[in-house]
């Protein structure tokens, strides 16, 4: 396959085991070494979305449906509301992984990835950067999906082009978001350094949402707190108290951050708390966590770390 398709054995090897972003390139270099049409390989890039709506009473209509096979079908006539559609598939999503697991919707996010992906190269310019927006969304949501299952070069990948297209059309929440969460992925691989300089650059652009910029305090006092600059963390974790008490409603909180709430930035205390050596108020702050959220959240993958503290006396 690697003579057949000009690809290393190690590229190819990284690509199968998911250590590398599979991207339409390399599909098409696999069907034409195989012989066979790109849709024997991939299938319909709808057929995971098809299943999740059969599934689901709370996704949109037929209408709706209709236009997301536009995008594929019709990609320079659709409009604005083609991609709004795929936007609220994604907050099912979201929720639905709460439930089910990051494995289980990866299916679903992968289809998305590929049809915005698809569409955003031909869409009009008046509703390109709507999309490129999106993918960017996209992008960021599948790296934190690969980290359960600690795929860290794959998680980086999706990172670093979700920064990118934040970046080609300025949009200051979702570059902060990936940036946010690039920090994210370095400490939990305990790489403090690389962490400080993400949390750093995602707190440099203020037009964020209050959600997203609380949840980026709390986690720069986190990554302080590690490199034993105590004073300051001390300083940020102090700061946050005001920032949770001028929240919206959970029924305000963009779709992306739905889960910027009091609950769920107790357990972010917890995790400064932990790393400023207090264990028994970390391990108190957690507990609290696991008590005020909704039981979908607590049994979810992301609140491990909270439950893991949880545990601590």
């Amino acid at each position: 396959m690697a003579a057949r398709t000009h690809y290393s054995k190690t590229y190819l090897w990284q690509l199968e085991a998911g250590e590398r972003v599979v991207k339409p390139e390399h599909v098409a270099a696999y069907a034409t070494a195989l012989g066979v049409a790109v849709e024997a390989l991939y299938g319909s890039p709808l057929e995971p979305l098809w299943t999740l709506w059969d599934a689901r009473d709370d996704l949109p209509g037929e209408a709706e449906r209709d236009r997301v096979t536009a995008l594929l079908d019709h990609p320079r006539s659709v409009d604005q509301a083609a991609f709004g559609t795929l936007a609220d598939v994604l907050t099912v999503v979201r929720r639905l992984e709460d439930d089910a697991g990051a494995e289980h919707v990866i299916p679903m996010v992968d289809a998305q990835v590929r049809v915005v992906e698809q569409s955003a190269d031909e869409a009009r310019a008046s509703v390109r950067s709507v999309a490129v927006g999106l993918l960017s969304e996209l992008e960021q949501y599948r790296s934190w999906l690969a980290i359960p299952g600690k795929q860290w070069r794959l998680a980086g990948a999706h990172l670093d082009r979700a920064a990118v297209l934040a970046l080609a059309v300025d949009d200051p929440l979702r570059l902060s978001t990936a940036l946010s969460f690039s920090a994210y992925r370095a400490i939990r691989r305990r790489k403090f350094s690389t962490a400080d300089a993400l949390s750093d650059a995602a707190r440099r652009d203020t037009r964020v949402h209050l959600g997203l910029r609380t949840y980026e305090t709390f986690q720069r006092a986190e990554i302080l707190a590690q490199r034993h600059e105590d004073a300051e963390a001390v300083r940020l974790l102090s700061d946050t108290d005001g920032m949770i008490e001028r929240l919206p409603p959970a029924d305000e909180l963009p779709p992306s951050g739905y889960w910027y709430t009091a609950p769920f930035f107790l357990g972010q205390r917890a995790f400064v708390l932990g790393a400023l050596g207090d264990h028994a108020a970390a391990g108190q702050a957690a507990r609290d966590c696991l008590a005020e959220m909704p039981s979908s959240w607590t049994s979810s993958e992301w609140a491990s770390r909270r439950r893991k503290l949880a545990e601590l006396t």
